[in-house]
């Protein structure tokens, strides 16, 4: 018997792109107050590198494509890190949480820096929906998932049985794996960044989902199966 269900944060409550345009907005804005603008073309080259080549050294790749000092970048870096993201909780996220409340006890368990985490954790305004919230950089860096101790940590949190919970993410090698060493069913929501990737190399969902409205059946085909 299901009695509570964990959920990952970015790209699964709500499109972690929409955290990147944010920061990369204020990064821009920042770069044309030096010179560098305008803003809405920077940004746009900023969006370009991190969706179409890679996710990793945005801000090293747009320097020397904008030619601004690569000086700089640990600053725009920290800019981005420290801003309070413009984003917002999905309407069908919050009906999802809505409807399942009354009849299990729900958590969130996020990686990602704590201070950033936390700051889209009050930006998309979650923490009343659910029970318990977990960021699993507070437990050290080593404990991010796919370490079970964040998912076993929520679950201690909510009173709750890991072979009597499951975790709804995006990511196999982070979110699946992480499931299966807490000793609970992992379903995979296949959208986001992960959406298209092959799990064949990776750890196997118990479960799929195309998006959050159909997680309540999955719910009551586990509960029938019991």
């Amino acid at each position: 018997m299901t009695h509570a269900v964990l959920f990952d944060l970015d790209d699964t409550l709500y499109p972690e792109a929409d955290f990147y345009r944010s920061g990369f907005a204020v990064a821009a804005g920042e770069l044309e107050r030096r010179g560098f603008g305008p803003a809405a073309a920077t940004r746009a080259v900023l969006e370009s590198i991190h969706f179409q080549q890679s996710r990793q050294g945005v801000f090293d790749a747009a320097a020397a494509r904008l030619g601004f000092p690569a000086a700089w970048v640990p600053q725009l870096v920290d800019l981005f890190h420290e801003h309070s993201p413009c984003i917002r909780l999905p309407a069908a996220s919050a009906r999802v949480l809505a409807r399942l409340r009354p009849w299990y006890r729900l958590g969130i368990v996020t990686d990602g820096h704590a201070e950033v985490q936390r700051k889209k954790i009050r930006a998309l305004g979650v923490a009343p929906l659910v029970d318990a919230i977990v960021v699993a950089d507070d437990l050290g860096r080593e404990h991010w998932k796919p370490d079970p101790l964040p998912l076993l940590t929520c679950c201690r949190a909510l009173d709750a049985d890991p072979r009597e919970a499951v975790f709804v993410g995006d990511n196999p090698p982070r979110d699946m794996l992480g499931a299966r060493r807490a000793g609970m069913p992992g379903i995979r929501l296949r959208q986001g960044f992960f959406r298209d990737h092959d799990d064949a190399a990776w750890e196997k969902p118990w479960g799929e989902i195309c998006g959050l409205e159909e997680l309540e059946a999955l719910l009551d085909r586990i509960a029938e199966n019991v």
